[in-house]
């Protein structure tokens, strides 16, 4: 999941480059600060709720102004890199919210013994390695 949160912050730090409106560049900006605000391990429990509040308004306010995009798009805007960049920079970024959303609804759901069962299972090694037969058991030549 932080790899996703990474690459969605990413993105959305580009598409704040690109995009020329100061308004729609502050919001992906916001968008890819709530992504890598998702990175940090250990917040508050109304830390968590106050950001998942704010990834909620952020995931909507893309949609929203996507959808007020759509009906003022020329019938020939996908040949038109400045609203291509526009409509498909919006509803990537709303769709990309989600993601961050989840790791925040995730993180409040859980509890002291579901963070311990997330510790062990990393700590776990892989299987694969216990399947290779050990060098002492065979026989030297």
């Amino acid at each position: 999941m932080q790899f996703v949160n990474a690459t969605i912050a990413v993105v959305l730090l580009v598409l704040a480059l690109v995009v020329g409106e100061g308004g729609s560049a502050a919001m992906f900006i916001v968008g890819a600060a709530l992504a890598a605000i998702a990175f940090k391990r250990w917040l508050s429990t109304p830390m968590v709720r106050a950001l998942a509040l704010l990834t909620a308004g952020a995931m909507f306010y893309f949609f929203w102004n996507f959808f007020a995009l759509v009906p003022t798009l020329q019938p020939d805007w996908y040949w038109q890199p400045g609203e291509v960049i526009d409509a498909f920079g919006l509803l990537c970024a709303g769709f990309a919210m989600i993601p961050v959303l989840s790791e925040y609804s995730c993180r409040m759901k859980a509890n002291a013994q579901c963070e311990r069962g997330r510790r062990a299972f990393e700590e776990r090694k892989s299987i694969l390695p216990s399947l290779r037969p050990s060098h002492s058991s065979r026989s030297v030549p």
